[in-house]
């Protein structure tokens, strides 16, 4: 790798401010931040924005691109085009299906070292309790068997692991993967406040899609009066958990997000797109592989619908540059508190040396126009797109 410096950018900075200078790539890693003179070669970007690359720890595919049976290669280039420097593919299905999926992009990609924005799987079946918008062959019962079959098949490449805290032996798998290293994830669940602090403390630190497939609770005081308590309650006050938001006010409601910034911080949170084929394809009706059938695209921030079946939900449309500009234009916040959702926070969720920019960090960063348009996705110090 040649040494490269960005100029005149409009830099922020790990304390929240935006101030011009320019940074030195070098070796895949940020070697300076401030007046540089000169290096091997120079990207001046005149005043434009320079944040963090974006980190989506939750997209099941994008465009035409599904992360199970679709091209992990062509996936990982679409995620440079919208500004994900680092993403896991996510797959949901049958035990052997994403086993075999596993085996396939790892074939592909050179055990994932020609993917270099592709940071590991996350699996979200086969360990829930019910699949919601999947069929009940996507779930399994938790085994020793199951679980060595997969990790087998990810080849060290597993990083996040949902599971749904009822189930019989969900503690001891959370215990035993986040010994691993792997972080787990409350999914998919109607468990107890109970049985959830259990897996909180067998080791769980992630819980998937909040408000999304956690069902409203019960009134259980026989005066309808007493405000029942339920597990999203929980989970907004447990301090020792992240939560991902779908962030496109339709999947959650604006006062919602407000009520988890509130309680969570943007310490504690992490925006993901959950997407899905057809995120990122331009309004219209697709038709789309998989025996997926007809997909309805209307923008980025309603869903991807299925006109043929009563227009229902089969996931979210976003892209990773449309969540981090969701954070400012829907949910009023700013540049500074966009890029801690979509990079900072999820880096220290998984422990990567990304989502600040300052020396030592690894050089994963975007350019971004006055309307946070990408204009560069520059990845471990090269640029990988460009508008």
């Amino acid at each position: 790798m040649s040494a490269m410096v960005i100029k005149n950018g409009n830099v922020l900075l790990p304390d929240g401010a935006l101030r011009p200078g320019d940074i030195l790539l070098d070796g895949g890693v940020i070697k300076a931040v401030g007046g540089i003179q000169a290096a091997d070669s120079e990207l001046d970007v005149s005043g434009a924005y320079v944040v963090p690359g974006l980190i989506d720890i939750h997209t099941h595919g994008i465009e035409r691109q599904n992360a199970g049976f679709g091209s992990l290669p062509e996936l990982a280039k679409i995620e440079l085009s919208f500004g994900a420097t680092t993403f896991y593919p996510t797959l949901f299905g049958p035990p052997d299906e994403s086993a075999d999926h596993m085996r396939r992009h790892r074939r592909d990609t050179g055990d994932l070292k020609d993917a270099p924005n592709v940071a590991g799987f996350r699996l979200e079946s086969p360990y829930l309790a019910f699949p919601s918008g999947g069929t009940p062959r996507d779930c399994a019962p938790i085994s020793p068997e199951t679980t060595k079959m997969l990790l087998d098949a990810g080849g060290g490449h597993v990083k996040i692991w949902d599971v749904s805290p009822e189930l019989p032996g969900a503690a001891e798998v959370i215990r035993e993967l986040s010994g691993m290293g792997i972080v787990c994830s409350i999914a998919h669940t109607r468990a107890t406040i109970d049985q959830s602090r259990a897996a909180v403390d067998a080791g769980a630190r992630l819980v998937t899609h909040l408000f999304d497939v956690f069902p409203p609770p019960q009134q259980i005081d026989p005066d309808p009066d007493v405000y029942p308590l339920g597990l999203v309650d929980y989970l907004l006050v447990e301090d020792r958990v992240t939560c991902e938001i779908i962030g496109d006010g339709l999947h959650v409601f604006p006062i919602l997000v407000e009520q988890a910034f509130r309680c969570k911080t943007p310490d504690r949170i992490a925006f993901i797109t959950d997407s899905n084929m057809g995120a990122g394809l331009p309004p219209g009706r697709y038709s789309l592989p998989g025996g997926w059938g007809d997909i309805l695209v209307q923008g980025s921030n309603d869903g991807l619908r299925l006109p043929d079946r009563d227009m229902v939900l089969v996931g979210s449309a976003l892209t990773p540059i449309a969540a981090f500009r969701n954070v400012i234009r829907l949910f009023g916040k700013d540049i500074a508190t966009a890029s801690k959702l979509c990079s900072t926070t999820p880096a220290r969720l998984m422990g990567l040396n990304k989502g600040e920019i300052s020396v030592g960090k690894d050089a994963d960063l975007l350019v971004l126009d006055s309307d946070l348009n990408l204009l560069y996705t520059i990845c471990a110090g090269e640029v990988l797109y460009r508008r």
